[in-house]
């Protein structure tokens, strides 16, 4: 049998965990109720398109009421290829319908929506997702895009994910501002206000290679931005390192994972996503531990998407030059919530997280108690199961992918001889609030980089 830790949307226990719902059926029956439509103009540009495509893929997981689109079929020009299985068609409307987001004609006025590109007409609830350089912003319908210049996939993409934030948080009702407010990033500058930051340099200098340790909700959004760069064919190799299997609970996290991978590993999932895209891929089938040394032709730089803090304790101890660490929020309150961490650092990881010195299951006893985990023993009879799942976090797949956008913005900046960022908090719900911490200059090194891919847009 399933275990139910392993099956149910991560989105919909939200519901669950504050009560709202009395049973599983109840909370699906919640987020069935929301919903958005995608609506843009002709001729979006690449980064325009990848900020698109992230809403969509977001969006699908959470919003069960469904996604749909409003616009004119034109050329795929973002760097979207699909699943190995399904390469994405050459036209943005069939590669749109192949993710699940359903066509529409007419824009629905009861329907929020999310604008992309210029020329959109505005009114309605909603937002508008725009970028300019390594900055991205979500602004209210009437207002005018941002330049929308430059080809910095990790600022479209957290654009992207951005929008589904306020989405979401408009339906919820926990953010009253929600869709009527101006929030950005700035990637480039992210410890100064958005509106002022210097839009930064175009992409002239890309990593060659990195390590990636878990490759759930974390690990896969990192890879959905590394994915939507400029790299040429066979320019980039991933170590790809978790010892998990996709399960359906993945599905509602995490941006790679489909019903065809359940019960596959996700290493060689994600390996076939990334090979398709032209890295080069090794894969390691075992818990990261401190019981071996990065060699010289192995990737220097780690991207870590783990949520145990023994793994995150021991990252400095293998030999990576460069490490960025994010984490997410888990509970009801925090679910949208962001940190990152980079390495070394003026505190050592082991610092960082500590050793628990009180483990309790006291909160996730305290869950279980409460209703629909009632229901849910009683319908399954898996105690053990129910009492797994009221410890697992809440997950929402647009959190993610904002932290993978964070971590690679992060990885871009060290590739430019920008500044580095040693913590971020960072909450979606209130993103002008965040605490950035500027690192000391780490010692010069060089990751390896490798040139942008030059090409012309069809």
């Amino acid at each position: 049998m399933e275990d139910i830790g392993e099956r149910l949307n991560r989105v919909v226990k939200l519901a669950l965990d504050t009560g709202e719902a009395a049973s599983e059926a109840e909370a699906v029956a919640i987020f069935s109720r929301y919903r958005v439509q995608l609506v843009f103009g002709d001729g979006l540009s690449e980064m325009a398109q990848v900020a698109l495509f992230t809403a969509a893929a977001t969006a699908l997981p959470c919003l069960l009421g469904g996604v749909t689109y409003v616009g004119p079929d034109q050329a795929l020009r973002a760097r979207w290829r699909g699943h190995p299985d399904a390469p994405a068609p050459l036209r943005l409307a069939a590669a749109l319908e192949l993710l699940g987001v359903q066509r529409t004609t007419d824009i629905d006025s009861t329907v929020p929506c999310i604008a992309l590109g210029a020329g959109i007409p505005g009114g309605g609830v909603g937002v508008r997702a725009t970028f300019d350089g390594w900055t991205a912003a979500v602004v209210p319908l009437e207002d005018d895009a941002l330049a929308e210049q430059g080809d910095c996939a990790a600022a479209a993409v957290l654009a992207g994910a951005m929008a589904v934030a306020e989405v979401f948080q408009h339906f919820r009702g926990t953010q009253p501002l929600a869709c009527r407010r101006r929030i950005g990033w700035s990637l480039w500058e992210p410890w100064s206000q958005w509106t002022e930051a210097a839009s930064g340099p175009g992409l002239t200098a890309l990593p060659q290679s990195a390590w990636l340790v878990g490759l759930g909700n974390l690990g896969q959004a990192y890879l959905w931005t590394l994915g939507l760069l400029p790299y040429a064919v066979d320019q980039c190799h991933l170590v790809l390192q978790d010892v998990d299997v996709v399960s359906r609970a993945n599905k509602s996290t995490s941006l790679l994972s489909r019903e065809i991978d359940v019960r596959r590993r996700k290493t060689r999932m994600a390996a076939a996503w990334a090979e398709q895209r032209g890295f080069r891929t090794s894969i390691i089938e075992r818990r990261f531990a401190p019981d071996f040394t990065v060699t010289g032709d192995e990737p220097s730089v780690a991207l870590i998407g783990v949520d145990n803090p023994a793994t995150r304790r021991t990252i400095e101890r293998v030999g990576f030059a460069r490490i960025i660490e994010t984490g997410l929020g888990r509970g009801p309150s925090d679910y949208l919530g962001i940190t990152l961490h980079t390495f070394p650092a003026s505190r050592a990881a082991d610092v960082c997280w500590p050793e628990p010195t009180n483990p309790s299951v006291d909160q996730a006893h305290a869950t279980a108690r409460k209703q629909a985990y009632q229901h849910l023993h009683a319908a399954s009879g898996d105690g053990c199961g129910v009492l797994r799942l009221a410890g697992r976090s809440i997950a929402t797949p647009f959190t993610g992918a904002a932290a993978g956008a964070l971590a690679v913005g992060e990885l871009l900046r060290l590739c430019h001889g920008g500044p580095r960022v040693e913590f971020a908090a960072v909450h979606l719900a209130r993103p002008d609030e965040s605490t950035i911490i500027i690192g000391a200059p780490w010692p010069a090194m060089n990751p390896g980089l490798v040139a942008p891919e030059q090409w012309s847009e069809p």
